[in-house]
């Protein structure tokens, strides 16, 4: 039984490299409490760098790179930037850190390769460091024990969306927003089997197209889809990008920047130029078709569930476009409501999924729900790192 007073921080930095979310949360009778919260900036020179460490592109065109080194250097970097987040939310707040339990880091994934013979998944931000850096005992390395037993190990929120989110009253969608777009289906039967992948780009593509053709923006996302709006759709383009394998794969499935890449949408654009007359699609017609994408992809995913009833409870960066979330509204038929009205903050869910994962680890009790990663059995997740 929980206490309580036991506080864990989750950590999470998402595909975007938009930001560190850190959460601090209290967990007693009931649903969990989100106290407080701290997003901490990457610079601009860091996200490039992760950038370049996390796309193939980089790799097979950038022979003079010591990627190994590169590697190594940036998961000591991002060990101390997590440990700077968590250190600036203690004394924001005015937080004793021996108050904490422990400290769940999702770590900056670099490469999600979960298919194949030699399937892996990576995440930097060397959780010793942050151990040592805040004093608290930390875990990390979330993912790999899902691998090894057959999963994809990833998505992982749906454990936490179940545990805190489900209703016996109605069927819900908790759809996750961020730079890449997943799902959870929660059953109001209990005993139907949590479902839950990735469905694609969310933001992804959005962000990496506008910051290509909008390098002295200060913002590096395209807020509310403005340039979308001055575009329209490229049918051709949506029909190309659309048919992509990954699209009608069934699921248990994810996926990650490195696959949905700019080196991928672009070499899709060319396809699509060198079969018609046409001579360039415009920056912002690319913009709206790829929000279209997103729509489209989201939809086929939630409609191929067959579900009667349901509502939709979204969170992540993407459920600030209004744009977005209208015009999802409009292709589900069913009005895209913020977790905020379940009184779960939209922007801090993923982050509080990991203080979870981190009472589970310290608890030893399971992280992962095969119906949803395929793993073969439930495991418990993560290494623990003490200070």
């Amino acid at each position: 039984m929980s206490r309580p007073d036991e506080l864990y921080i989750g950590l999470m930095s998402g595909t975007s490299i938009d930001g560190i979310d850190v959460a601090l949360v209290q967990f007693g009778e009931g649903q969990p409490t989100l106290l407080s919260f701290h997003n901490h900036p990457i610079g601009a020179e860091l996200k490039t760098q992760l950038g370049e460490i996390s796309s193939p592109l980089v790799e097979r065109t950038n022979d003079n790179i010591n990627r190994i080194e590169c590697l190594a250097k940036l998961d000591n970097i991002m060990g101390q930037v997590f440990a700077e987040a968590i250190n600036q939310l203690l004394i924001i707040h005015h937080i004793d850190p021996e108050r904490i339990i422990a400290i769940g880091s999702h770590g900056q994934t670099i490469r999600h390769r979960p298919n194949g013979a030699h399937a892996f998944t990576m995440q930097i931000g060397d959780p010793s460091i942050i151990a040592e850096k805040t004093q608290i005992q930390t875990i990390a390395d979330f993912r790999r024990m899902d691998i090894a037993a057959g999963g994809q190990g990833a998505p992982l929120a749906p454990a936490f969306h179940n545990s805190i989110l489900r209703s016996d009253q109605e069927e819900r969608i908790i759809l996750n927003l961020g730079g890449i777009a997943n799902i959870t289906y929660l059953a109001k039967d209990k005993n139907s089997k949590v479902l839950g992948f990735d469905t694609g780009p969310a933001n992804t593509l959005l962000d990496a197209w506008f910051k290509k053709h909008h390098p002295e923006s200060k913002e590096d996302f395209d807020r509310d889809s403005q340039l979308a709006q001055q575009g329209k759709v490229n049918s051709p383009l949506l029909e190309k990008l659309l048919n992509d394998p990954y699209f009608i794969q069934n699921y248990p499935k994810s996926t990650g920047r490195e696959y949905f890449s700019l080196d991928w949408l672009e070499n899709n654009i060319q396809c699509v130029e060198q079969s018609s007359s046409d001579q360039g699609i415009k920056i912002e017609d690319v913009q709206r078709t790829l929000l279209e994408l997103t729509l489209q992809s989201i939809t086929d995913a939630i409609n191929g569930l067959s579900i009667g009833n349901y509502q939709v409870f979204a969170c992540g960066g993407g459920m600030h476009n209004h744009y977005l979330m209208n015009l999802l509204s409009d292709k589900l038929k069913v009005r895209v409501h913020k977790t905020n009205n379940l009184g779960v903050d939209g922007d801090y869910l993923e982050a509080m999924t990991f203080a979870w994962l981190a009472k589970r680890r310290i608890e030893k009790l399971p992280g992962n729900l095969p119906s949803v990663t395929g793993a073969s059995k439930e495991k418990i997740l993560g290494a623990i790192y003490l200070p």
